[in-house]
């Protein structure tokens, strides 16, 4: 977070339940990989990620595992740049020109660097910036490779905005998923219990060894019932 300001400040103001967010969050030397968030949406970049990361679980890179591999860099983003925002009480600058993605020796994202920390938009704005300065180019670059559907990565960066939101201390009652993810995670009644639950299914599960999202897979009913 190089040009913060006093980052130290707003790490120690990540505590109790948001304190796990400090280590998706890097400052100073780095001995880890770092690559430029843009040059993600690099073909060769991007083959090189997935061939590190099909090695984990020996598999040739496909859709599924490009899926999968989303869900830990846009947790990496989101959740961060979601918190700071709030607790700064501004927006957290985090355009993909800018921003740098930590990966482990998997090629998985693990943290986020930020060139600055705020913008001089409201916190409120910080969902719908990210939309259009981060997550568009990188669902189409996403897509692309993989030949999934738009849908499925706007459903896993749904989730972690939703989530992020409804964990941190000032409580918005009226939010909203900014437009394209408007309705791709809601709230069902099943057996006495209220559950998050996806549109549109991420298919993690397909990748081997890796387990469905439980009750917010949209597909888990229809297997159980099948």
């Amino acid at each position: 977070m190089n040009g913060m300001g006093n980052p130290q400040d707003l790490l120690s103001r990540l505590s109790g339940p948001l304190a796990p967010i400090r280590d998706r969050l890097s400052h100073g030397p780095e001995f880890r990989r770092v690559v430029p968030s843009a040059q993600v949406l690099e073909a060769d970049v991007f083959a090189c990620l997935m061939e590190s990361y099909a090695r984990r679980f020996g598999v040739k890179s496909d859709g599924y595992l490009v899926s999968l591999w989303s869900q830990k860099y846009l947790a990496t983003v989101i959740i961060p740049v979601m918190a700071l925002s709030v607790i700064g009480g501004q927006a957290v600058h985090a355009d993909i020109e800018t921003t740098e993605i930590v990966v482990d020796d998997d090629g998985e994202p693990v943290a986020l660097r930020l060139p600055s920390a705020f913008t001089t938009e409201e916190a409120d704005q910080t969902g719908s910036l990210l939309v259009s300065t981060h997550l568009t180019p990188l669902v189409e670059a996403l897509a692309k490779r993989s030949g999934l559907s738009r849908k499925v990565f706007w459903g896993n960066a749904a989730h972690y905005l939703e989530w992020i939101v409804r964990q941190l201390p000032r409580k918005n009652p009226g939010f909203t998923l900014p437009a394209p993810m408007t309705d791709a995670v809601h709230y069902v009644e099943e057996d006495g219990l209220r559950l998050r639950r996806r549109k549109v299914c991420c298919l993690r599960d397909r990748v081997p060894g890796v387990e469905d999202c439980g009750s917010l897979c949209p597909d888990r009913v229809k297997r159980i019932k099948s």
